[in-house]
């Protein structure tokens, strides 16, 4: 009996859960130190943490507190209460908009930039080595796809 092609959904699906699964073990492996620092924090603050690291990439002064509740898919005033706690906690800095006094810029502090660091540079050691057995050709393809789907999912 012949097997049925695999879907595209399907490969994609399994990577997006191996990701998962290496960012999971990477933060369980997280020294007790570096771990104190992210007690306490929800899925969804652990989540703004990574999406203003991304998000403030291009824009260091910080982002508006719009644009972290589109990001997050919450509403300005729920997330105006996130950023709130994350403050408190020193994970984030809030700063007047240097463009408009009434609004504000939220970027990640010291010590959430290094959480973010701490984390990802695990997560990156793992992917190196698991990186060794790939070929630069398999990685060529795999960048290509990669490549052409945020192209494609960013063209909306």
């Amino acid at each position: 009996m012949e097997s049925l092609p695999t879907q595209p959904h399907d490969t994609i699906m399994k990577f997006l859960n191996f990701t998962d699964d290496v960012r999971r073990d990477t933060f369980k492996q997280t020294p007790a130190e570096h771990l104190e620092k992210m007690l306490g924090l929800t899925l969804r603050q652990g989540t703004a943490i990574a999406q203003i690291r991304i998000l403030t990439k291009d824009c260091p002064q910080g982002i508006s507190l719009k644009t972290l509740a589109a990001h997050l898919n919450m509403t300005v005033p729920a997330t105006s209460l996130l950023v709130e706690t994350m403050v408190n906690k020193g994970f984030f800095e809030r700063n007047p908009n240097p463009e408009d006094r009434r609004a504000i810029c939220i970027r990640l502090s010291d010590k959430g930039e290094e959480v973010c660091h701490n984390v990802n540079a695990r997560m990156e050691a793992e992917l190196d080595r698991l990186a060794v057995n790939i070929t630069e050709e398999e990685m060529a393809a795999f960048e290509s796809i990669t490549n052409k789907m945020t192209q494609l999912y960013y063209a909306k």
